[in-house]
C-alpha cells in the first residue's frame, strides 16, 4: 500500500486534470485517493503539516526535493517510480524556428537544454511542465517549452524534438513526521 491512511495527496498542478508528471503519477497509484493540486511542492509543506492533505507527492527529479527530506516536520512514507511522458521541446508554431525570444521550462529539465540546437534570448525557469506550455501561449514573442508530450498535447503545442523518452521517475511520498513516533 502505497498511501498507508492517506487520502488527500497534495502534488504538483493547476487543476486535478492537469498533465503534469506528478499528476499523472498520483492518478497512477491503485488505491482511492482524492489529488490536491498546488502551483509549486513547496506550498504544500504547511498544509500537510497541519492536516489539509494527508501526504505530498515530489519527483525524485524536483532539484529542490533534499529541503523535504530534510525537513524534520516531514517523513518520508513511500517511493515508487511511474514512466512519465516523453520530454520535449515544443513551440506554438508548426515547424521549428532557428531562434526564439524565450525558453520557458521547470527547473528539473535544465540539464536537458544541452540537447537543443536552437537560440533564445531569455531562459526562464517555472513552476510546471504545464505552467511553461501556458507561457508559451499566452506570449506574443517567439516562444518555446522544453516540457512533457501529454502537457505539450493538452495545451495544443507542436513538438519539434524528443529529448528524453520511458523515463522510469521515482516519486517520493511525504507525509507529516509524528515526532518520535515509529513509523511503519
Amino acid at each position: 500500500m502505497f498511501t498507508e491512511n492517506a487520502t488527500r495527496i497534495g502534488t504538483l498542478g493547476n487543476h486535478v486534470d492537469d498533465a503534469t508528471c506528478s499528476i499523472m503519477a498520483a492518478k497512477s497509484i491503485n488505491e482511492p485517493v482524492i489529488i490536491v493540486p498546488f502551483k509549486e511542492f513547496e506550498l504544500i509543506v504547511d498544509p500537510l503539516i497541519n492536516g489539509c492533505v494527508d501526504a505530498m507527492l515530489v519527483p525524485g527529479a524536483y532539484p529542490f526535493i533534499t529541503k523535504f527530506i530534510m525537513n524534520d516536520r516531514l517523513y518520508v512514507q513511500n517511493v515508487f517510480t511511474y514512466i512519465i511522458p516523453s520530454l520535449v521541446f515544443a513551440s506554438k508554431h508548426p515547424e521549428s524556428k532557428s531562434e526564439y525570444e524565450t525558453l520557458f521550462n521547470h527547473p528539473a529539465t535544465n540539464v536537458l537544454i544541452g540537447d537543443l540546437d536552437i537560440k533564445w534570448l531569455n531562459q526562464i525557469n517555472v513552476s510546471s511542465n504545464s505552467e511553461a506550455c501556458l507561457n508559451v501561449l499566452q506570449n506574443v514573442d517567439e516562444c518555446s517549452a522544453i516540457t512533457n508530450s501529454a502537457s505539450a498535447q493538452q495545451h495544443g503545442l507542436y513538438i519539434h524534438k524528443v529529448l528524453r523518452d520511458s523515463i522510469n521517475m521515482p516519486f517520493v511520498i511525504f507525509v507529516k513526521n509524528k515526532g518520535g513516533i515509529e513509523h511503519e
